[in-house]
């Protein structure tokens, strides 16, 4: 559960103590969140779509890791859903070959 605090203006989302990472979010005078929301907000979406095609992949998590060129314990942790361990272009990378290999029908 995430704790949020408010101080001066800014938002600070810490997860609870299991967890390892720290969004801080800015939050300007008009309430407007900045770029670290809207970018796990994108990670999110990019890690739906990409999970969905690799459940509909011919090729197995192995071969995927292979061809996106990342270990295979990557594509364990992006089935789990541990989005903090990628940036917007490994998810992009990761889209592009399960797209490629996706059927159609």
């Amino acid at each position: 559960m995430n704790a949020v605090r408010q101080l001066n203006g800014s938002a600070s989302l810490a997860p609870s103590s299991k967890g390892k990472g720290r969004l801080d979010t800015r939050v300007d005078a008009s309430g407007n969140v900045h770029d670290d929301v809207r970018d796990m907000e994108k990670r999110s979406r990019l890690m739906r779509v990409v999970t969905r095609r690799i459940a509909f992949s011919e090729l197995d998590n192995r071969e995927i890791a292979r061809r996106a060129g990342i270990p295979s314990q990557r594509i364990s942790d992006l089935l789990a859903g541990r989005l903090e361990h990628f940036s917007i272009d490994q998810l992009q990378a990761l889209r592009e070959t399960v797209e490629d290999d996706t059927p159609t029908s």
